[in-house]
Parts: C-alpha cells; sequence; structure tokens
C-alpha cells in the first residue's frame, strides 16, 4: 500500500488507461471522476466500519432559558459543524472552566425536563439533521468529536486516505472505461482487477477491525461509568 496524493491517482488511473502520459485522459478530464469515486469508496469503507474524515469542534454556546439549545446555527458555512456527518463523542463544560472540568453528554431518544436554574448540558439528541441539547442556565463549551463530510479534491496535492490509492485509481479508471465504450477488452479486465483489489482491501479491515478490544467510554478515566436518568451514554 502507498500513500498517494490526487495527484498520484492521475497518474496511476493514466498508466492503467494505457495513457501513462495523460494525453489523451488529461488530468482535467480525471480529476472529477477520481473524485465521484472517492466519495463512492468512503460509503463502501463506513459500511465495513471505516469513516476516512473526522474531526473534533470546539465552540461555545450561550445560556438557553428554557427551551432546548438548537445547534443548527452552527452548522452553516464557516461554522464550528459545517462538515458534521454525524457524532463520535459530545462534552461540555461551563464556559470558562479548565478543559478538565469537560464532562459527556448522553445520547437520548428524548431530552429529560430539567429544572430551573439547571447547569450544563447533560443529554443530546441527534436526530433529523439537528442537535438539541438540554438547556443550560448559563454559557457553555461544548467539545464535540464526529464523522466528517468528505471534501472535493481537485488539488494535485491533496492526500489519499492511506492505503486505498490503488483501488481508488482502479474504481475511477473503470468508470472512465464505461463512458468510453469499454476500451476493448480493457475495462472487463479492470473490472476484474478492481473487485478483486476492493474485496481483498474491505476483508482486511474486517479482520483488522474484529481483533480489537472494544471498551466503553467512561465518564472519567478511572472512575466507574455513570448511567445518566435520560438513557446510556453509550448510544
Amino acid at each position: 500500500m502507498a500513500i498517494l496524493t490526487m495527484g498520484g491517482v492521475i497518474k496511476r488511473c493514466g498508466a492503467l488507461l494505457d495513457d501513462p502520459a495523460n494525453v489523451r485522459f488529461t488530468p482535467d478530464y480525471l480529476r472529477p471522476y477520481i473524485d465521484q469515486e472517492n466519495e463512492s469508496l468512503e460509503i463502501t469503507l463506513e459500511r465495513v466500519g471505516v469513516q476516512q474524515q473526522q474531526a473534533e469542534a470546539i465552540f461555545s454556546i450561550p445560556a438557553a432559558a428554557s427551551s432546548p439549545n438548537d445547534l443548527t446555527p452552527f452548522f452553516a458555512a464557516g461554522g464550528p459543524l459545517q462538515y458534521f456527518l454525524r457524532p463520535k463523542y459530545f462534552d461540555w463544560k461551563l464556559q470558562g472552566q479548565p478543559d478538565t472540568s469537560y464532562s459527556p453528554s448522553a445520547a437520548v431518544d428524548k431530552l429529560d425536563d430539567v429544572p430551573v436554574g439547571n447547569l450544563g448540558c447533560q443529554q443530546y439528541r441527534w436526530t433529523g439533521g439537528v442537535i438539541l441539547t438540554t438547556p443550560s442556565y448559563t454559557a457553555v463549551t461544548l467539545r464535540i468529536g464526529f464523522f466528517a463530510l468528505a471534501s472535493d479534491m481537485y488539488d494535485d496535492a491533496a492526500p489519499v486516505m492511506r492505503g486505498i490509492g490503488n483501488v481508488l485509481a482502479l474504481q475511477a479508471s473503470v468508470l472512465v472505461c464505461d463512458l468510453n465504450n469499454g476500451m476493448g477488452k480493457l475495462g472487463a479486465r479492470l473490472q476484474k482487477n478492481l473487485a478483486r483489489d476492493k474485496q481483498n482491501f474491505c476483508n482486511l479491515i474486517v479482520m483488522q477491525q474484529q481483533s480489537k478490544n472494544i471498551f466503553p467510554r467512561s465518564t472519567k478515566r478511572g472512575v466507574a461509568t455513570q448511567i445518566s436518568a435520560g438513557g446510556s451514554q453509550f448510544m
């Protein structure tokens, strides 16, 4: 497995399509197809338990008097959750407290009603593309880890996920062949190679996942896990 950039995948596509100098299939011609197949491959990888891009956002929200905090405004372009796909973890602390004060927020299907004067976001609800948290009567800072949406790949220096460059080049080349009437026997041969390499890659990922010991995330290191009244924090 090699570490490739977009430029490296373009060169591999040229070689696979019997155009190593990228004369017929120029970089400008290949880029949108590689970008398209990169996103398709990400969906395949997520299906077997691998998400290509992960991110963490830290930002503060103002006090909410009675209704749940709605984080929808932070999904806007330029906002901390612009590329949010789905949550991985969700922590909170009162604004101004040290980082050691972060506490996990529990994922629930329905937010509990909280008393007047509640401090913190003890629960959150992620549904229909919206994140709601229990209202806090003072400002809080959130630390949200999440799986991120893919960004377009048009820069030749853009890195490709480790290990998928070969499969991505094959998958894009198969698409180009299909768009060019199969290019004789080349399309069928590339399709056969893609099916083999893609299956081997996915099998390797599954084997690695099966060998891991996965432990639930505790409230604090070294402290017994606490289950909130509103649901399990491991949901």
